[in-house]
């Protein structure tokens, strides 16, 4: 039988590389919401906008 090398398993992460990690995703998942949050909010108030100028130039004449 031939012998077979084994590949050294991969090192676990350390713990502060572990702590990035867990930050950096947090990030990106707080910034999506933030995004996402912004773009339903500016397709909501782009549906007022006609209604809102309409009343304000009526006031202004």
């Amino acid at each position: 039988m031939e012998e077979h090398e084994h590949e050294p398993l991969p090192s676990m992460p350390n713990a502060r590389r572990q702590a990035w990690s867990a930050t950096i995703a947090i990030v990106v998942i707080v910034l999506m919401i933030i995004v996402g949050a912004r773009y339903a909010w500016d397709k909501r108030t782009a549906k007022l906008r006609p209604a809102l100028t309409a009343t304000s130039t009526t006031f202004a004449q």
